[in-house]
């Protein structure tokens, strides 16, 4: 297997949310990438979306103009899916959440790749082994589950399945860190990984917070946003447990845990939001109601605070 530092192509399949931000994250680290898509409409895109993570980056300060330049001259794209994998070191795919059409996608890729490329899912829950399955080499198969947006976002989780080598994840972790990525490994192929676990039980409770009628949406999220939000970035769960005492964080549990919701299904309150029409921005009401909300304001927003996360971390 190829050493970290002598691979040096990488392509990355999907053109939708994800796929452009991954291809920058490589392309900023000195990597040729090339974009897959599935027709033209998609790649032409896909490229448009990576050519906005550049400007954003240099728009917030983040990167210079000779970065800027040599991030644009990494990139292509292309149709040909197996012609571009035939040479690759590295193959991400982001693609749609099906298992089947990825599986198909990895049996494909194997087909035609060298015996030494690394071959890396983005899925955010699929699980690694049923993804290798079909591989003849499951050895050099692991998820590498970015967060969205994938370009200001540090964590990539590196999920490590039954047949993954150790070399695969080392190698993998080690082409992160070069590209300035937070990579953190998940040793056991577990649904939800290890951020969407964590996310999905703190959502848990704040949909049933709201369901309850014990707050609203608008004051569970302030209370997220202006609390433990604000210390997250640098000050741990399990650090501030430590740091409290745990037998303080014993006492609290013992009577807490009992209060805590425990569904092992999704809230009714989201099950019956959905069912009459409320998928959140793309039909207009969800949680909240976006027809008195601007989305790309909020994305902004976002964006702005990411950035400055990004600069205070590099400066």
């Amino acid at each position: 297997m190829l050493k970290p530092e002598e691979r040096k192509r990488a392509i990355v399949i999907g053109t939708g949310l994800m796929g452009p931000g991954i291809a920058y994250t490589l392309a900023s680290a000195g990597w040729d990438v090339t974009l897959c898509a599935r027709s033209e409409s998609s790649l032409t895109k896909g490229l448009r979306s990576y050519q906005a993570a550049i400007d954003t980056l240099l728009q917030g300060g983040c990167i210079s103009e000779p970065d800027a330049g040599t991030a644009h001259d990494k990139i292509a794209g292309t149709l040909d899916l197996e012609a571009a994998v035939s040479d690759a070191d590295l193959v991400i795919e982001s693609i749609a959440e099906d298992l089947d059409v990825k599986r198909t996608l990895f049996q494909r890729i194997e087909a035609r790749c060298p015996s030494d490329t690394l071959l890396s899912s983005n899925t955010s829950g699929l699980p690694v082994g049923q993804l290798a399955a079909v591989l003849n080499k499951p050895g050099r198969f692991a998820v590498t589950h970015f967060w969205n947006p994938p370009h200001l976002m540090p964590l990539v989780e590196v999920v490590k399945g039954e047949s993954t080598s150790q070399e695969t994840v080392d190698t993998l972790v080690a082409l992160l860190e070069q590209a300035g990525k937070k990579p953190v490994v998940v040793l056991k192929d577990t649904p939800g990984q290890l951020g969407n676990r964590l996310f999905h039980a703190l959502l848990r409770e704040a949909i049933w917070i709201v369901q309850e009628g014990i707050a609203s949406a608008e004051d569970v999220d302030t209370a997220v946003k202006t609390s433990f939000g604000r210390r997250f970035p640098v000050y741990g769960l399990l650090e501030h447990q430590d740091v409290v005492g745990l037998d303080t964080v014993l006492a609290i549990q013992s009577y807490m845990c009992k209060a805590l919701c425990n569904h092992t299904e999704a809230g009714m309150l989201l099950q019956n939001t959905v069912k009459s029409g409320g998928l959140g921005v793309k039909s207009g009401h969800g949680f909240y109601d976006w027809s008195k909300r601007d989305i790309e304001t909020t994305v902004k927003q976002r964006d702005a605070f990411l950035i400055r996360m990004l600069k205070s971390e590099t400066s």
